[in-house]
C-alpha cells in the first residue's frame, strides 16, 4: 500500500511537467508562427503601394491583389494593408513612378499652357499698340480712308491722295475744300488738319447737297 501511495505522486509530477513543457512548446510555436507572418501596415502620408512593397520585400502587384485594390495608385492615409499572403518579390522592387510622372507631365503641360497664354497676351498687346500707333499716325498725317473707287479717283485728281495738300489759292486736303465750304458741311478749322476719314465723310455730305458741282473737273468720276 505504501509503495503505491508513493508512486502515484511521482507519476502526477511527470505528467504535469510534460504538459507544461508541451504547453510551452505550443506557445513558442504559436509565437514563431506569428513572427513568420508580417503584420498589417497602416498607410502614412506620402506612401505609395510600390514603396510599401519594396520596404517589406513584397511584390506590389501581389500586394494589390491580396488587398483587392482596383487601382494600385490609389491608397488612402490610415488605410490598413494586409501584408500576410503576399508573395515575396523575386527581384528588388523599384518604386513605381507612374504617379510622379503624371504629376510632372501635368505640371509641364500647365507651364506650357501658361507660356502660351502669356505669349498670346503679348502678341495681342503688340498688335493693339501697333494698331493704336497706326491710328495715331492716320489722325496726325491724314492717313487713308476706306473710299469707293470713284471717290479715290476724285481725291487722286484733286490732291494726289494727299490729305495735307494745300493749294495757295485757298483749297485744302484730299478734296480741296475751301474753308467756307468746309464749314458749311460741319467742319471746323483747316480741312487739311482733319483726318482722311473726316474729309471723306464731309465730301460725301457735300456731294449729297450739291452733287459733283463743287469739283468741276474731278467730279466727273462721280457721275
Amino acid at each position: 500500500m505504501s509503495k503505491a501511495r508513493h508512486a502515484r505522486p511521482r507519476r502526477t509530477r511527470r505528467v504535469v511537467r510534460t504538459l507544461s513543457i508541451a504547453g510551452l512548446g505550443a506557445g513558442l510555436t504559436a509565437t514563431g508562427a506569428g513572427a513568420a507572418f508580417a503584420a498589417d501596415y497602416t498607410v502614412k502620408p506620402g506612401d505609395t503601394l510600390s514603396e510599401i512593397a519594396a520596404q517589406q520585400g513584397l511584390d506590389w502587384q501581389e500586394l494589390a491583389r491580396v488587398n483587392k485594390l482596383a487601382d494600385p495608385d490609389l491608397i488612402l492615409i490610415g488605410q490598413q494593408l494586409t501584408l500576410d499572403g503576399s508573395k515575396r518579390a523575386s527581384t528588388p522592387v523599384r518604386p513605381s513612378t507612374k504617379k510622379s510622372e503624371r504629376i510632372v507631365k501635368k505640371r509641364s503641360t500647365e507651364r506650357t499652357s501658361t507660356k502660351q497664354r502669356a505669349e498670346r497676351k503679348r502678341t495681342t498687346e503688340r498688335t493693339s499698340r501697333s494698331r493704336d500707333r497706326s491710328e495715331n499716325r492716320s489722325d496726325n498725317t491724314g492717313g487713308s480712308a476706306e473710299m469707293t473707287a470713284a471717290w479715290r479717283k476724285v481725291a487722286n485728281c484733286e490732291s494726289s491722295m494727299n490729305p495735307r495738300a494745300v493749294n495757295p489759292a485757298g483749297y485744302y486736303g484730299l478734296f480741296q475744300f475751301d474753308k467756307q465750304t468746309w464749314r458749311s458741311v460741319g467742319g471746323s478749322g483747316n480741312p487739311a488738319h482733319a483726318s482722311a476719314a473726316e474729309q471723306y465723310m464731309r465730301a460725301k455730305k457735300l456731294y449729297a447737297q450739291r452733287g459733283s458741282q463743287p469739283w468741276p473737273v474731278c467730279g466727273r468720276f462721280l457721275r
